[in-house]
């Protein structure tokens, strides 16, 4: 291991959140424009160099490129926002599991003190005529 060679950090999410925030990086050269996004390079038309007929094309395809790419990003996020819901509703069941259980024992708990008095209350009465 040299002196100069770096260790590789992990990504964190927060930092993989920030970095998609930025949005696609674009690059031009001479008169082409490329534009990372996804881990991959796209060429990006300019309009204005292309006429006629190839240009409506470019165009579309240029237009159904960046809206494949804002679509993709919006189902990575429903699909964060539908595994966070799923997290959600099983801490819900759980917490709603504890609270019958609860509620069962804390009834039950009081059928058996009930049950206590009424069989001590006709003890004491005996006790009371006996001693009489």
């Amino acid at each position: 291991m040299g002196i100069f060679s770096k260790k590789r950090l992990p990504r964190s999410e927060a930092a993989m959140v920030v970095a998609s925030d930025l949005g696609p990086i674009s690059l031009q050269l001479d008169n082409h424009r490329l534009t990372f996004d996804d881990c991959e390079w796209t060429p990006e038309f300019d309009t204005q160099e292309v006429t006629g007929e190839e240009g409506c094309l470019g165009q579309e395809v240029a237009q159904l490129r960046k809206d494949k790419r804002r679509m993709k990003k919006d189902l990575d996020k429903f699909a964060m926002q539908a595994q966070e819901m799923k997290e959600l509703k099983e801490r819900w069941n759980l917490l709603d599991f504890k609270y019958q259980l609860l509620l069962d024992m804390w009834t039950m708990r009081a059928l058996d003190n009930k049950q206590d008095e009424d069989v001590e209350l006709p003890q004491h009465k005996s006790h009371k005529k006996q001693s009489i």
